[in-house]
C-alpha cells in the first residue's frame, strides 16, 4: 500500500526534525538487508557521513541507529512490534513506533525498554534524541 498523506506529511515533519539535530544521517524508504530479506523502515537514522553520488547502495547490510515505523490506518500494532524485534535482533539499538492517530510516538529501546509520548519532549535516552512533540504532529 502506498503511504497516505498523513503518513507522507508525518514521514518529512519527523525527518526536518531529525535533521535539525545536525548530528545524523536522515534516511527516508531506506532498504534494509536482514537475513537476506528486505526491510524498509520509514525512517533510519545512521552516524553522519559523507554522500558519494558516483557510489550508490542499493540495499544496507550496515544497520541504522534507529529505525521509525509510522503506522497506517490498515496495520496494527503487532505488525510493528514483530517487525522492531527482527531489528532489534538485527543490531538496530532503537525503534520508534508514530500513530497518526491518536497523536503518539512510542520509543522502543528494547521489548522491554519502552515509552510512549502524546506531548512535550520525546526522548530517546539511549541516542540522546530529543524533539518537541509539537514540531511533529502540528
Amino acid at each position: 500500500m502506498s503511504p497516505s498523506f498523513n503518513h507522507s506529511y508525518l514521514q518529512m515533519r519527523l525527518g526536518a526534525a531529525l535533521l535539525s539535530l545536525n548530528k545524523y544521517a536522515v534516511l527516508s524508504e531506506l532498504s534494509l538487508d536482514i537475513q537476506g530479506k528486505e526491510y524498509r523502515p520509514d525512517i533510519c537514522l545512521y552516524s553522519q557521513r559523507k554522500t558519494n553520488f558516483l557510489y550508490d547502495i542499493v540495499r544496507m547490510t550496515e544497520m541504522p541507529l534507529l529505525a521509525i515505523e509510522i503506522l497506517s490506518m490498515s496495520q496494527n500494532v503487532k505488525e510493528a512490534v514483530d517487525k522492531f524485534e527482527i531489528y532489534f535482533d538485527a543490531g538496530i539499538p532503537s525503534c520508534w513506533l508514530v500513530m497518526p492517530f491518536p497523536h503518539s510516538v512510542t520509543v522502543f529501546n528494547g521489548l522491554d525498554q519502552v515509552a510512549t509520548y502524546t506531548r512535550g519532549q520525546i526522548i530517546d535516552p539511549k541516542l540522546e534524541i530529543e524533539l518537541d512533540f509539537d514540531h511533529i504532529f502540528n
